[in-house]
């Protein structure tokens, strides 16, 4: 077995689990804290799943800059996690294909 092809799935699964994590523990937080601020916050919020909140947090930055940072942070992780996956993924297809028996 390859040892780069391994080390690839797990950090893909792991920034992707992480990435997913940190989104939703976020979006959690952020759905309350927009109720409290009106109906037109909560709108963007829901409407907009992945930018409303972040820019709700960057909007009310002194009272949700740990919510923006985690947002933020889980967004980067699943770019990078989606990044390496279409960036190395047709690497790693291309080898396994090519260690392939015909038939």
């Amino acid at each position: 077995m390859d040892i780069w092809f391994t080390l690839f799935v797990v950090f893909v699964a792991l920034f992707a689990a992480a990435g997913v994590s940190m989104l939703l523990v976020g979006y959690l937080e952020v759905v309350p804290a927009a109720v409290t601020f009106g109906w037109r916050w909560v709108s963007i919020t829901l409407a907009l799943p992945v930018l409303g909140p972040i820019w709700f947090c960057r909007q009310h930055w002194d009272e949700l800059d740990k919510t923006g940072r985690k947002l933020i942070f889980g967004s980067i992780l699943l770019l990078l996690a989606v990044a390496l996956l279409y960036g190395f993924g047709p690497l790693f297809a291309a080898r396994v294909l090519a260690k392939a028996p015909p038939g």
